[in-house]
């Protein structure tokens, strides 16, 4: 995780080393007030106030630690916080790291997890509140977010988390292939209540359905210099609704180089929340496989079809799932990764 951590006394500096030197797969930076600088070896100075600061944090990183009072932290972040589908994992702990507290973005943001790193670093005691980790219960939050799922519904999600803290069970349906064991809260044959794992987002085999819909869809696109966002927006959606596959599946948008000051294609990816990739001729031609071949695209950008090869430069599985289409002289193809459900993970 990209972590920034705020410290406001020299025992909290202090701290700061230590959790930097204990978490060695983090990217940690830690930020003091100038009178602190010289009492620990890894912070910096704080560039800014503590608002403008954390504003920027909230932005950019995945998780604020703050060492200090609770109060600081509450009142450092309030402005800021959104939702719990977008706000970092905020921790709060005090100067000597006796109490490490879980205080925002619990599940999907990953404080939860992080705080017991950090309280078995430095020897402090984990402080977690949500309702399922102090009852020992399944967390459907948690599990998309570790499973790379998009959660349509935090309705529905609390609907299943509520339904499970009264020691009823839920129902579960997926597409993919399903290894280890299940959940114990979890019965196959529960048909009121329960969460889908599909690229389908309309399919409901329960009453009242959560779907989850995983992030492995690469979409490659061709289009003229010029083209619309509407245009190419409106043919993505097409094109992947025509297959029962939800636009929340798509995790880059990818086309060639030449294309990579394109408007439309950049507001695309902007709309959809994912990266814009654009790869070399070489690197489109180095891949083995049978792809569609246009002459024309050939003698204008170097490659046979862009949307094909981009489709696939894109994903982990190499793996062409929808060969290139056209809607209004945009062409689209879908590359899928490979994706199981492993209840053991």
């Amino acid at each position: 995780m990209n972590i920034d951590i705020y410290a406001f006394s020299r025992s909290g500096a202090d701290l700061c080393d230590k959790i930097i030197e204990k978490l060695k797969g983090h990217n940690i930076e830690a930020f003091v007030p100038e009178r602190y600088l010289n009492a620990a070896s890894h912070v910096r100075l704080r560039p800014d106030s503590l608002h403008n600061s954390t504003e920027q944090s909230f932005k950019n990183k995945d998780c604020i630690i703050f060492i200090g009072a609770t109060g600081i932290a509450v009142r450092a972040i309030a402005p800021f916080v959104k939702s719990k589908k977008t706000d970092p994992a905020v921790i709060c702990m005090d100067e000597k790291g006796i109490n490490v507290i879980s205080l925002l973005s619990g599940h999907i943001g990953g404080a939860n997890k992080l705080t017991l790193e950090i309280a078995e670093a430095v020897g402090g005691n984990p402080i977690i509140t949500t309702a399922t980790d102090i009852n020992g219960k399944f967390a459907i939050d948690e599990w998309a977010h570790d499973h790379n799922l998009h959660i349509t519904s935090l309705k529905k999600a609390r609907d299943i988390a509520a339904h499970i803290l009264e020691n009823n069970k839920i129902g579960f349906y997926s597409d993919f292939n399903v290894c280890g064991r299940l959940p114990e809260e979890v019965d196959l044959n529960e048909k009121g209540i329960g969460f889908c794992v599909s690229l389908d987002s309309n399919i409901s085999p329960f009453d009242n359905t959560l779907n989850l819909i995983p992030k492995i869809v690469s979409v490659g696109i061709g289009c003229r210099r010029g083209a619309s966002f509407d245009t190419i927006y409106n043919a993505v959606k097409a094109i992947l609704s025509d297959c029962g596959i939800s636009p929340l599946a798509i995790k880059s948008i990818n086309s060639i180089e030449l294309k990579k000051d394109e408007t439309g294609l950049i507001k695309t990816a902007e709309a959809l929340e994912v990266p814009f990739n654009t790869y070399k001729e070489e690197e489109l031609n180095s891949i083995d496989g049978e792809f569609s071949h246009s002459e024309f695209v050939k003698f204008t950008a170097g490659v046979d079809t862009v949307c094909e090869r981009a489709a696939v430069m894109g994903s982990k599985s190499m793996k062409l799932h929808i060969k290139k289409t056209v809607i209004n002289s945009v062409t689209v193809a879908v590359a899928i990764d490979d994706y199981e459900i492993n209840f053991e993970q």
